[in-house]
């Protein structure tokens, strides 16, 4: 490997910074859209118990949520294939 120096403008990093963030936020895009998210009454709907009692799921770490309280299908599909 060769030492290189690699002159570019600002308007040229720009682009790159725009285009590698428009392809992460399509990536992003493309996973979250792929992925189911229930919220804990639909999970509670889907089980067929109390509201409460998927909440004490999620408090003893039984069903894992999102930062914003979602469930995901993954986590949903794994929980009730263990029972």
């Amino acid at each position: 490997m060769s030492n290189q120096i690699i002159l570019t403008t600002p308007e040229d990093i720009e682009k790159i910074v725009l285009k590698a963030l428009t392809a992460h936020e399509n990536k992003k895009s493309e996973i979250q859209s792929q992925t189911k998210l229930f919220s804990i009454n639909k999970v509670a709907k889907i089980l067929g118990v109390s509201h409460t009692t998927v909440k004490h799921l999620v408090e003893n770490q039984t069903l894992k949520t999102t930062p914003d309280n979602k469930i995901t299908e993954k986590e949903l599909n794994c929980y009730l294939s263990a029972l």
